[in-house]
C-alpha cells in the first residue's frame, strides 16, 4: 500500500485526515509524524503538523504453520489410504491399532492447532501493541530530532546577521508589551557591535522599583535573542529615556563628589551600584583632573570611592581599577 501525507494544525488531526483516506481503522494503519508544530512565543503554535500514513502490510504466514498444515494433509491422505487397504484384507485388528494411531496423532495436531491459533491472536495482539510502541517511538524520535535541532542551529547560526538579531528583539519586545496590554511602539537603533532597543513612553509597570523589572526584561531579551540567533552583539533596553536620563543625573552626581573630594582632600565614597551605573561615574571622572576612582567591595554592594590625587603618579595608581570597570557592560 502507498503512502498518504496530511497536514493540519494538530498530528491527531493529520492522523484523522489520513484514516479517513485509507478508509480504515486506526489499528489497521501505520503512521511516520514527519513535522510537528513548533512552539512559538507566548503559548502560540507556528506552522503545521505533517504525517504519513498507509495500510499495515500483513505478515506473511510463518515456515512452520506451513509445515504443519503439509503434515496433516500427509497423514489425513496416508489415513485413507489404510482404510481402502483394511477393506480390501479385513484385517480390524490392524486397521484398530492404526486407526488409534491416527486417532492420537490427529489429537495431538488438534491440540497444537489451538495453540499455534492462539499463538496466532498473541501475535496479532503483539502487533497492535508492536503498532502503539512504534507510535510512541515514532513520538519520541521526532521529540528527540526536536531537541536535537537546536543544538544544530546553535552551531550553524554561531554568527547571525544583524538583521536577524534585531528581528528577534523587535519580536519579543512587541509580544511583551502586548502581554502587558501597553500599546507603545518599539524603536530599534542599531550599529556593528551593539543593538538599543527602545519603548516609547513613560511605563512604571515596565521598569519598577528601581529599574529592576527594565534590568530583568533585558536580561529576558538578551536569552531569547541568544537562543533563536546566537551572536556576540549586546543588546540593551530602554523605557521612555530613562537610561538616558539616569546617565545624565549619574554624571551630574559624581561631578558633584568630584568638587566635593578636591575641596576637602579627602575620599568621597559613593552609594552602591551595579556595574552599569559604576562605568557611568567612571567614564564622567576619567577626564577630570585632581581626581580618580577605584571600586571596593563585592556585588551587590559594590560601589564606587571618589580620590582626590596631587600627581599623575596617584591618578595612574587609580586607572587599573578604573579600566577593570569600564570593561563590566
Amino acid at each position: 500500500m502507498e503512502w498518504v501525507e496530511t497536514t493540519a494544525k494538530s498530528v491527531e488531526e493529520a492522523k484523522d485526515l489520513a484514516l479517513d483516506k485509507l478508509g480504515v481503522d486506526e489499528t489497521e494503519a501505520e503512521f511516520d509524524v514527519v513535522e510537528e508544530p513548533r512552539q512559538g512565543l507566548f503559548g502560540r503554535t507556528r506552522g503545521e503538523a505533517r504525517v504519513r500514513a498507509r495500510v499495515q502490510p500483513k505478515a506473511p504466514r510463518a515456515k512452520d504453520d506451513r509445515r504443519d498444515r503439509r503434515r496433516r494433509g500427509g497423514k489425513g491422505k496416508g489415513k485413507s489410504d489404510n482404510q481402502r487397504n483394511e477393506s480390501k484384507t479385513s484385517e480390524t485388528s490392524k486397521a484398530g491399532s492404526k486407526e488409534a494411531v491416527d486417532s492420537g496423532g490427529s489429537s495431538q495436531q488438534a491440540s497444537s492447532t489451538p495453540k499455534k491459533n492462539g499463538s496466532q491472536g498473541s501475535n496479532g495482539g503483539k502487533r497492535k501493541q508492536s503498532n502503539q510502541s512504534d507510535r510512541g517511538k515514532s513520538g519520541s524520535g521526532d521529540a528527540s530530532k526536536r531537541q536535537g535541532k537546536p543544538r544544530a542551529d546553535r552551531q550553524q547560526k554561531k554568527d547571525a546577521p544583524m538583521e536577524d538579531v534585531r528581528g528577534c528583539v523587535e519580536e519579543f519586545l512587541t509580544g511583551l508589551t502586548g502581554a502587558f496590554g501597553i500599546e507603545a511602539p518599539v524603536t530599534i537603533n542599531a550599529d556593528d557591535e551593539q543593538i538599543v532597543a527602545s519603548i516609547e513612553g513613560k511605563h512604571g509597570l515596565l521598569l519598577g522599583p528601581k529599574a529592576r523589572t527594565l534590568d530583568a526584561i533585558q536580561e529576558l531579551t538578551r536569552v531569547t535573542a541568544q537562543r533563536r540567533a546566537p551572536s556576540s552583539i549586546r543588546i540593551k533596553v530602554d523605557v521612555g529615556g530613562y537610561r538616558e536620563a539616569r546617565r545624565v543625573a549619574l554624571a551630574n552626581f559624581a561631578t558633584e563628589a568630584a568638587s566635593r573630594a578636591i575641596d576637602d582632600g579627602a575620599e568621597v565614597v559613593l552609594e552602591p551600584m551595579n556595574a552599569a551605573d559604576r562605568k557611568v561615574v567612571h567614564d564622567a571622572l576619567n577626564d577630570v583632573a585632581g581626581v580618580g576612582t577605584r571600586s571596593a567591595g563585592t556585588d551587590p554592594r559594590r560601589y564606587v570611592i571618589v580620590v582626590p590625587t596631587k600627581s599623575a603618579e596617584h591618578d595612574d595608581a587609580a586607572s587599573p581599577a578604573q579600566e577593570a570597570e569600564n570593561t563590566v557592560d
